[in-house]
């Protein structure tokens, strides 16, 4: 019997002193904050080679395509790590650098999904230097008030390589981190980043929480959602005008993001912020980029591949900020608007459409573009331009080409300007068209754009009329009239 109990100390012994060597370990190996992130060892001369092949495969309609779609993914997560609480939790919309990764914002995101269909997630949007997708690992601190818990993300970039193949920019994707099932009813949380699983950060950031509803609230049709404006020049009478039209659509809420805008421009954005649901977010490039207004609005205009790239961000922020509140979000210019034109507002547009595709899950329906180029000298005021405009090109774009889309927040993981990317689950379908005479997408162009050289005599000089807004006029002057003089801007 003594020899029994004997074994079985020894045994216990034995145990321990290896767990506490596997924890030294590592506390050790993991808990060293001055321990390389991330390091980009970005090659031009492959990438030149990769670019001129992926093009070839392109002409032989051979190109890979990244999925848009995830397949179930295991839920890895790190139960014997011993963290230090962070000492800072910075807002989400401010860029914090983790693991060699310029962070943006996180959301809290419950919905049913094919990638960790079991589990809530934290969505964090992220830009980095050159694609980080399948390249590497990266790890995901989820803290509470009361515990944590670390887990591996799951990345997913913002891009598609046959927009263009070259990976000498930065560019944005999307981390989804599982929320373990042990933490995932609790109210606040933050999160930080990490090359390898157990490092303590200093730093996290909050993830924007699932608002909480009354009984009776529902979600609302639609919120439109605006790209970092950067306007030296005063763009506040084109502004209004867009602003309003956007709500006599049945907008419930508009969101624009900005770099620059004038002290008259911010007026018209004050009014609207005081008077109705408008959301006003200042907005910055990451580090690496120049940030003094005038040399960002330069990079900005002569560096446009990385331009399109960094839109990506502010659109994604502000599609998550509304999975939970909207049944749609809308992207769009200030220079496009999308007119219902069998129907008064958007929501009974988009009702009517749902109704014609019952047993389809939506992902994004499109307007299909009409340009319309200035075609008349009135006497009516600037705040007046878009309505006043009475041509437009005869010719409407095909499929595919400028539309703009509702993207449903039910479905889709990640939007494009021009319609949804990812998709939550496989069975979603792809973009869908209204007719040209259910909505139509009007898009207002000083000049005919580059990618459409070649026909821009057709479409600058082959118009017709455009009633399309001749309904909603009077409401639409009377409106302006009113909020101008309410202003003062006049």
């Amino acid at each position: 019997m003594r020899f029994k109990w004997a074994i079985r100390r020894i045994s216990v012994i034995f145990v321990s002193l290896i767990l506490l060597v596997f924890l030294f370990l590592n506390y050790m190996n993991y808990d060293d904050k001055y321990s390389p992130d991330y390091e980009d060892h970005f090659d031009s001369e492959k990438d030149a080679i990769f670019v001129q092949k992926y093009l070839k495969l392109m002409q032989m309609g051979r190109a890979p395509t990244r999925s848009v779609v995830e397949k179930k993914s295991k839920v890895e997560e790190h139960y014997w790590c011993f963290l230090k609480r962070p000492e800072h939790i910075q807002k989400a919309r401010n860029w914090l650098k983790m693991a060699g990764i310029e962070v943006y914002s996180a959301y809290f995101d419950d919905r049913d999904n094919s990638l960790f269909p079991e589990n809530a997630a934290v969505q964090i949007l992220v830009m980095s230097n050159h694609s980080i997708e399948s390249k590497t690992s990266i790890y995901c601190n989820i803290f509470t008030h009361t515990s944590y818990s670390t887990v591996k993300g799951y990345i997913r970039e913002i891009w598609q390589t046959g927009w263009d193949p070259r990976d000498s920019f930065q560019v944005p994707s999307l981390i989804t981190c599982p929320i373990s099932k042990r933490i995932e009813n609790k109210d606040e949380m933050s999160v930080s980043l990490t090359r390898r699983p157990c490092l303590s950060t200093e730093n996290t950031i909050e993830v924007i929480k699932k608002p909480v509803f009354s009984g009776n609230e529902t979600r609302k049709d639609v919120a439109v959602c605006v790209k970092g404006l950067d306007y030296q020049e005063d763009i506040s009478d084109r502004l209004l005008e867009w602003i309003e039209m956007q709500y006599v659509f049945g907008a419930d809420t508009v969101t624009i993001y900005h770099f620059h805008l004038s002290e008259k421009t911010h007026k018209v954005l004050e009014y609207y912020k005081e008077k109705r649901k408008l959301q006003v977010i200042p907005l910055s490039l990451p580090s690496g980029n120049p940030n003094n207004p005038l040399e960002r609005s330069a990079f900005l205009k002569a560096n446009r591949p990385q331009k399109r790239r960094h839109e990506l961000l502010p659109y994604n922020d502000c599609f998550y900020s509304h999975i939970h509140t909207h049944r749609y979000v809308l992207i769009l210019d200030i220079d496009e608007i999308i007119v219902p034109i069998e129907h008064d507002n958007y929501g009974d547009l988009l009702r009517n459409f749902e109704l014609k595709t019952s047993g389809i899950r939506l992902s994004s329906i499109s307007s299909r573009n009409v340009f319309k180029f200035p075609s008349n000298f009135t006497l009516f005021p600037h705040y007046n331009y878009m309505i006043s405009n009475k041509k437009r090109s005869k010719k409407t774009s095909p499929k595919g080409e400028y539309g703009k889309s509702f993207s449903s927040t039910s479905t889709v993981a990640t939007v494009f300007n021009h319609f949804a990317l990812h998709k939550l689950s496989p069975a979603v379908a792809k973009s869908q068209y209204f007719s040209s005479s259910e909505a139509l997408k009007m898009h207002y162009k000083s000049e005919c754009p580059w990618e459409s050289r070649n026909e821009c005599h057709q479409l600058q000089y082959d118009v017709i009329d455009d009633q399309s807004l001749d309904r909603f006029e009077d409401k639409l002057r009377r409106r302006l009239n009113e909020i101008v003089m309410e202003i003062g801007i006049k």
